[in-house]
């Protein structure tokens, strides 16, 4: 192994189990630093001026260059950390837990109207009496709200930056609201399967010049639909997803993912 006066070190990194290592070279002016950004360049591809500056036992020449920097007079540093396969790149280093308050979406479960059982009556502009059917609303939801919740907290390590995700789930909610005479309602910032609100026949003509009269009513005329939100419940969801610069291309991914609380009444019907 490199002596007192060696070129060699090792190098700490957010993984207390696992090392770095650096290498201090000569630089001359004709020498090119390898272009590590744009390219996979470990210890046994480098160019010989690199290589001179110090013996790297055979276990250390697969890992990939991922820094360098200047270290003195016509001196540069260059950093080498472990290179991995995919399967090592997603397996967590450490795991914590912790709990801590959390907000949670209103989650409509149910929603459906019944008639009742006496008409609604009133009397027009012209003093006729028009009766429809009365309307109830029948619904079950979950309130949301702030609650204990797991927090699952993993860190990951990688020689070369992490990809950026094609897609994220979050609980996006929605909106619904439907109005018929007599009978209207509303479920405001909620996650919800879908819901279908039919416009009934007896509905007078449209107001103009109200709404957003550029936009094209379309099938609205006849029902409104909801599409289903996202997560239709609370669901597991990354939270957080950070990746800090250890140095040059190393990367340290720390991701947060949150657990839904459970209310165990719901397992009974």
């Amino acid at each position: 192994m490199p002596g007192p006066q060696s070129n060699f070190d090792w190098i700490d990194t957010p993984n207390p189990t696992e090392r770095a290592f650096g290498i201090v070279a000569k630089e001359s002016v004709n020498d090119v630093t390898p272009d590590f950004l744009n390219s996979v360049i470990t210890w046994a591809g480098c160019p010989d001026w690199v290589k001179r500056a110090e013996a790297v036992p055979p276990s250390l020449q697969g890992y990939t260059l991922v820094h360098c920097a200047k270290a003195g007079f016509q001196q540069r540093q260059f950093i080498f950390a472990k290179t991995r396969t995919e399967e090592e790149r997603a397996t967590a280093f450490k795991t914590r837990w912790v709990k801590r308050m959390h907000s949670w979406p209103t989650v409509l479960l149910k929603l459906w109207a019944q008639k009742g059982s006496l008409p609604l009556s009133s009397v027009d502009s012209k003093g006729g009496v028009k009766t429809t059917d009365r309307l109830h609303e029948r619904t079950r939801y979950r309130n949301g709200g702030m609650f204990p919740t797991w927090f699952r907290i993993r860190h990951y390590l990688s020689e070369r930056p992490f990809p950026r995700q094609s897609s994220q789930r979050v609980p996006i909610t929605d909106s619904v609201h439907w109005s018929f005479d007599g009978f209207s309602g509303s479920f405001p910032d909620c996650l919800h399967p879908g819901v279908t609100v039919p416009n009934s026949e007896n509905m007078g003509g449209t107001l103009f010049g109200f709404g957003t009269p550029s936009v094209e009513i379309g099938g609205d005329l006849v029902k409104q639909f909801f599409p289903p939100t996202l997560m239709q419940d609370w669901e597991r969801y990354v939270l957080e997803d950070t990746r800090n610069e250890v140095f040059g291309t190393m990367e340290h991914r720390v991701l947060v993912e949150c657990y839904p609380p459970i209310d165990d009444r719901e397992n009974l019907g």
